[in-house]
C-alpha cells in the first residue's frame, strides 16, 4: 500500500509539474483569459447596469445615438475607398484612429445593456466588416507608418483592441490573429517607441503597456501579459530628472513641462485600468514600488483638485483643447480614482473613495455631474456617493512649493491659489500640434485664484481672456515664433520657494522673456503666502524694446453682464463696459465676485497708480487651438494693472491679495494692515506679517546680505536662498530654508538675529553653528532639488548687560598708569613698554532666571595691520576698579576662552556661558582679559570701543528662557 501511494504521489508531482509548464506556456487556464476579457468588457460597458436610473439611461441613450450616427454615415458599398468621408486620407494618421474609434463606439452600443442597438446583427456585421477593411487597407503588419506616431502605437491599437473585446464572439480566430499581428507590429514592445526607436516614458509608456496587456488577454498570451505588466515597473519609482513623478509631488512630461493634469492623469488612468484588470489575476502587480501610486494621488493630484476642477497650471497645452476644461479634466481624474479604488487594498480604497465623494459633493459646476460620463464611471461614482460608510475627504488647508515643476500652491477651505513659474529647468509653456497658441505668459508668474466662482477658468475663459495680460504676470505683450514642441524656458535658475508649518510660503522667480517671446523684458518677482494674505513684490523690471510694460494685479472674468462692482479706496467705479481709467493714490481695491463667496480684495502697502479696465472680449477656440471652432464667444473682464511705462530700467510693485473678503473687511484691514514690506530691491525681497509673526525673504545674490526691520537686523544669508520664518505662541521659531537655484553644491549659512535656548528638531543637513547671541545655521543643499530644509528652535530672551568697568593697561614706564577714562581699549604684544592688555568687568546682580547662554561682545574700531590674532581669558580676580587698574596691579589670566582674527569695524563674540553661570552662583561679578596671541611688531595693535565710547560698547549678551 505504501509503495502504491508513493507511486501515486510521484505521478501527481509529475502531473503538477507538467501543469505548471503548460500554465507558463499559456496553454491552460484559457478560461482566465476569457474572464479577464469579460472584466475588460465590463470596464467598457459598465456591465449589467440599472437602466431605471435616469443618468444611466441617458448615457445608454447617448451611446446608442452616437453609434447610430456613425453607423448611418458609414460607407458600406463594395469597393469603398474609405469607411467615412472625413477619414479618407492616406497621409493623415489621425484618420486611422478616428475610424477605429468610431467602430469601437458602434461596438460599444452593440454590447451595452439597455441599448436599442444591443445585439443588433446588422450592426455587428458592419463593425466586423469595417475592422476587416481597416486591416486590409490602413493598419496591418506590412504597412509603412506615416504621420503621428501616437496613432500607430497608442490611439489605433487601443480602439482596435477594445472593439475586438466587445465583438469577440463575432470574430473568427483568423480575424483576431490578423488584427493582433498589426498591433504587435506597431506596439510590440511597450518600452520603446517603434516610430522613433526611443525609450517610452511616463504616460506614453503606460498607454503602450495597457495595449500589450489587453492584447495578451485577447491573444491568450502569458508572455504578453508579463511583458505589458512589467513595462509598468519603469513608471513606479520616483525620478530625479525628465519624465515622471518626483518625491515632492511634481509630475513632468515632455522633459520639462508640468503635466499632472493631462499626461499625468492619463498615466494614472492607465495604472488604474491595469490594477483593475490584473490584481486578483495570475499576473498581479507585485513591483515593490507600485505602492507609490497611492502617494501620487495624495501628493500630485488631490492638492490640485479644487471643488472638482483640475488646476489649469498643470494641464499644459490641453487648456486650449476644444472639448475639455478644468472641471471636465477634474471629473475624469475623479472617475479614475473611483476605478483605482477597485484594484486597491482596502485601506487605500477607503481613502480614494473619500476623495471621490468630497470632490463630487463640492463640484457644483455641472448641471448634472453624471451627464456624458462613461457608464462604468457613473456606476462606480454613484456607488461611492450612495455608501454612507464612506466619509467625504475635506478640502485641504496647506501651502506648498513643488520645486521640481516650479509650481506654488495655497489651499484653504474657501479658495485655492496657484502660482505658475518657469526656469532654466522648466518650460514657460508648451505649444504643439496646433494646440496652445497663446501660452507665452502662462508660466511667467500667472496666478489663478479659485473660489466659489467655479466657472471662472472654464466657460470660455481661455478663448476670450487677454493671454498677454494674465493675473500675476509682468508683461510687455510680446509673442515669439511658435514651433511645435520647442522648449521655451525662462533662462534663469533662481526660481523656487520655502515653506513652514504647511501653511506659509515664500516663493520667487528671476525672469526674462528672452527664451520665450524673445523680448528683453526681465525682473525679479516674489509671492509670500502668509495665511490668507498673498503678498506680491517685484523689482528690477526693465526692458529696452520700446514696449509698454505692466504688472497685472488682476484680470478676472465677470458675470454675464460684466457688472461686478469695483470699489477703489471705498469709492465705486463705473460698471460700464469700456470703462478705462488710470487711478492714482490707490490704497485698496475691492472686486465683487460673480457669486457669493467670490469677492477679492487688493491692498497696496505703498499707495499705487493703477490702470483699471472693463472690457467685453470676443474670441474663438480656433484662435488658441487649430482644432477648435471658429464660432465666436464673448465674455466680460475687469483688469487692474500697475503701469511701468515704456522701457523701464528698475521699476517695481507691491500689493497684497486677500481672497474672500468683503469691502468692509478690506477697508478695516487697509486702515491697520499687518503686512510690512521689509525690502524690495535687487538684493532681496522681504515681507513681514506682524499678526502671524511671519517673515519671508528671497535672497537674490550669492553675497552676504542682511534684511532689517526699522533699522534692526532680522535675518542674513551668505548665498541665494528662500527663507520663511514663523514664531508661534510657544516662542518656537520654525524656519524653512531652500536653494531655489538647485545649483548650490555646498551650503547656505543663515543668521537669524534672535537668540535661542535650544534646538528642538532639524532636518538632516541642517547644522546649528550657534544659538546665541544670534542663531546661525548652516544648511547643506547639495543635490537638494530645491527642497525646503526645516529647523525648530526654542527662542530665548536676550538681555544685554553693559560693562560695569573696563580699562586697558600698558607695561614698562606706563606700568602704573591708569587708562580707565579712555574711549578705546588697547591690545598689543611687543617689547616691554609697548605691551597692552584689556580688562572688562560685569555686574550680574540684575540677571534673574536660568542662563542658557552668555556671550561677550566687543567691537574692534581699528587695527595697525591685517590678520592680527587676539585671545580672551577669564580674569583671575574681580576686585580691580576702572579708575585704579594698572599693569602692576592687574589680575592674572585664568581660563582661556578662545581666539579670533580681528576685523576692524566688526564685532567679535566670545562664548562665556560657563563663566557667567559660575559667577551667578558666587559673587555675581565676572571679569575678562583680552590679549594679543603673539608679537606682531609695531603695527600689531588693536583698539576696541570702551564703555566710554558713544557706540558699540562692550556688552554681555545673556539669554534666558
Amino acid at each position: 500500500m505504501t509503495s502504491r501511494l508513493q507511486g501515486l504521489s510521484h505521478a501527481m508531482r509529475l502531473l503538477a509539474c507538467f501543469f505548471f509548464m503548460l500554465c507558463a506556456a499559456g496553454l491552460v487556464r484559457a478560461d482566465e483569459y476569457d474572464d479577464l476579457r469579460g472584466k475588460w468588457v465590463t470596464h467598457l460597458t459598465g456591465g449589467s447596469v440599472n437602466t431605471a436610473d435616469a443618468d444611466i439611461a441617458a448615457q445608454v441613450g447617448f451611446i446608442t445615438s452616437n453609434a447610430q450616427l456613425h453607423w448611418d454615415g458609414m460607407r458600406k458599398e463594395p469597393g469603398r475607398t474609405t469607411l467615412w468621408d472625413d477619414t479618407a486620407s492616406t497621409t493623415t494618421s489621425a484618420h486611422i484612429s478616428y475610424a477605429y474609434q468610431r467602430l469601437r463606439t458602434m461596438a460599444l452600443a452593440y454590447a451595452t445593456a439597455g441599448s436599442a442597438l444591443q445585439g443588433n446583427a446588422a450592426l455587428a456585421a458592419d463593425v466586423v466588416s469595417g475592422l476587416d477593411w481597416l486591416y486590409a487597407q490602413r493598419y496591418h503588419e506590412n504597412k509603412t507608418p506615416y504621420g503621428n506616431w501616437w496613432d500607430w502605437e497608442i490611439g489605433t491599437p487601443q480602439a482596435l483592441l477594445d472593439a475586438m473585446a466587445l465583438m469577440h464572439a463575432q470574430l473568427t480566430a483568423t480575424q483576431r490573429a490578423s488584427y493582433i499581428r498589426a498591433v504587435d507590429r506597431f506596439c510590440g514592445d511597450p518600452t520603446v517607441f517603434t516610430f522613433y526607436n526611443a525609450v517610452a516614458t511616463g504616460a506614453n509608456r503606460l498607454d503602450k503597456a495597457l495595449v500589450v496587456v489587453v492584447r495578451g488577454v485577447l491573444g491568450k498570451s502569458a508572455a504578453k501579459m508579463v511583458q505589458g505588466r512589467d513595462a509598468m515597473n519603469q513608471v513606479y519609482p520616483y525620478v530625479t530628472s525628465s519624465d515622471g513623478f518626483y518625491v515632492d509631488g511634481s509630475f513632468i512630461q515632455h522633459y520639462n513641462v508640468p503635466y499632472a493634469g493631462s499626461y499625468g492623469a492619463v498615466l494614472l488612468s492607465g495604472v488604474a485600468k491595469l490594477f483593475y484588470l490584473l490584481n486578483g489575476s495570475s499576473w498581479p502587480i507585485t513591483d515593490a514600488n507600485a505602492g507609490n501610486v497611492y502617494r501620487w494621488v495624495s501628493d500630485s493630484f488631490q492638492p490640485f483638485l479644487y471643488q472638482g476642477a483640475m488646476m489649469d497650471m498643470l494641464r499644459g497645452r490641453s487648456i486650449s483643447f476644444p472639448a475639455t476644461s478644468d472641471h471636465l479634466s477634474g471629473r475624469a481624474i475623479v472617475a479614475t480614482l473611483a476605478m483605482l479604488a477597485q484594484g486597491a487594498p482596502a485601506a487605500q480604497a477607503t481613502l480614494l473613495q473619500g476623495i471621490v465623494k468630497g470632490q463630487v459633493q463640492r463640484d457644483t459646476s455641472f448641471a448634472n455631474y453624471y451627464a456624458e460620463l462613461r457608464l462604468p464611471d457613473i456606476v462606480r461614482i454613484k456607488a461611492v456617493m450612495a455608501n454612507s460608510a464612506i466619509t467625504p475627504t475635506a478640502a485641504l488647508d496647506s501651502a506648498r512649493f513643488y520645486a521640481s515643476m516650479d509650481r506654488g500652491l495655497k489651499l484653504a477651505p474657501g479658495y485655492a491659489w496657484g502660482l505658475s513659474l518657469s526656469s532654466s529647468r522648466i518650460a514657460t509653456f508648451e505649444y504643439g500640434n496646433g494646440n496652445n497658441k497663446k501660452g507665452w505668459f502662462t508660466g511667467l508668474g500667472m496666478t489663478t485664484l479659485y473660489n466659489a466662482d467655479q466657472t471662472q477658468f472654464s466657460d470660455g475663459f481661455w478663448p476670450t481672456v487677454d493671454s498677454f495680460r494674465l493675473p500675476g504676470t509682468t508683461t510687455d505683450g510680446s509673442a515669439g515664433t511658435l514651433v511645435s514642441f520647442k522648449s521655451y524656458p525662462n533662462p534663469n535658475s533662481w526660481v523656487g520657494g520655502s515653506t513652514v508649518g504647511d501653511q506659509h510660503l515664500s516663493s520667487g522667480m528671476q525672469f526674462a522673456t528672452s527664451g520665450g517671446t524673445g523680448s528683453t523684458l526681465q525682473g525679479k518677482k516674489s509671492w509670500f503666502v502668509f495665511g490668507d494674505r498673498i503678498v506680491a513684490l517685484g523689482s528690477g523690471i526693465a526692458t529696452t524694446d520700446g514696449r509698454n510694460v505692466e504688472t497685472i494685479v488682476e484680470n478676472r472674468k465677470l458675470n454675464a453682464g460684466g457688472s461686478n462692482a469695483l470699489a477703489v479706496n471705498g469709492s465705486a467705479r463705473s460698471t460700464a463696459t469700456g470703462w478705462a481709467e488710470r487711478i492714482s493714490g490707490v490704497s485698496w481695491a475691492h472686486l465683487a465676485g460673480s457669486v457669493a463667496g467670490a469677492d477679492i480684495g487688493y491692498h497696496f502697502p505703498f499707495t499705487a497708480t493703477l490702470d483699471g479696465k472693463r472690457e467685453a472680449r470676443t474670441g474663438s477656440q480656433s484662435q488658441i487651438d487649430n482644432g477648435g471652432s471658429t464660432d465666436t464667444i464673448t465674455r466680460h473682464y475687469l483688469s487692474l494693472a500697475v503701469p511701468h511705462g515704456v522701457n523701464p530700467t528698475a521699476s517695481g510693485y507691491a500689493y497684497v491679495v486677500l481672497p474672500n473678503v468683503s469691502a468692509v473687511q478690506l477697508a478695516s484691514y487697509a486702515a491697520a494692515p499687518t503686512i510690512t514690506i521689509l525690502e524690495n530691491s535687487a538684493e532681496a525681497h522681504a515681507a513681514k506679517d506682524a499678526s502671524l509673526k511671519l517673515v519671508g525673504v528671497n535672497f537674490w545674490n550669492d553675497a552676504a546680505k542682511t534684511v532689517s526691520d526699522a533699522g534692526s537686523p532680522v535675518i542674513s544669508s551668505d548665498k541665494k536662498a528662500s527663507v520663511t520664518m514663523l514664531e508661534n505662541a510657544a516662542r518656537e521659531l520654525h524656519i524653512g530654508i531652500a536653494d531655489p537655484t538647485q545649483l548650490n553644491t555646498g551650503s547656505i549659512v543663515i543668521e537669524v538675529h534672535r537668540a535661542a535656548t535650544r534646538l528642538i528638531a532639524a532636518d538632516a543637513g541642517v547644522t546649528v553653528l550657534r544659538l546665541a547671541p544670534t542663531i546661525k545655521l548652516r544648511v547643506n543643499v547639495n543635490a537638494s532639488a530645491g527642497k525646503t530644509y526645516t529647523a525648530r528652535l526654542q527662542l530665548g530672551t536676550l538681555t544685554p548687560c553693559e560693562a560695569a568697568a573696563d580699562a586697558h593697561v600698558r607695561s614698562g614706564s606706563y606700568a602704573d598708569t591708569n587708562y580707565g577714562a579712555a574711549t578705546v581699549l588697547d591690545v598689543k604684544k611687543e617689547a616691554t613698554g609697548y605691551d597692552r592688555q584689556t580688562f572688562v568687568k560685569f555686574d550680574l546682580n540684575g540677571i534673574t532666571g536660568a542662563v542658557s547662554s552668555a556671550t561677550l561682545r566687543l567691537y574692534a574700531t581699528a587695527t595697525g595691520a591685517a590678520g592680527i590674532v587676539n585671545q580672551a581669558f577669564l580674569s583671575a580676580g574681580d576686585a580691580w576698579t576702572e579708575a585704579g587698574l594698572t599693569w602692576n596691579n592687574k589680575p592674572a589670566a585664568s581660563t582661556p576662552l578662545g581666539s579670533w582674527t580681528v576685523v576692524p569695524g566688526s564685532h567679535v563674540d566670545i562664548d562665556v556661558t560657563a563663566q557667567v553661570v559660575t559667577a551667578l552662583g558666587g559673587d555675581k561679578l565676572v571679569s575678562f582679559l583680552v590679549d594679543a596671541a603673539a608679537n606682531a611688531g609695531s603695527t600689531g595693535w588693536v583698539q576696541y570701543a570702551s564703555r566710554n565710547a558713544g557706540a558699540n560698547k562692550p556688552v554681555l549678551l545673556i539669554v534666558t528662557p
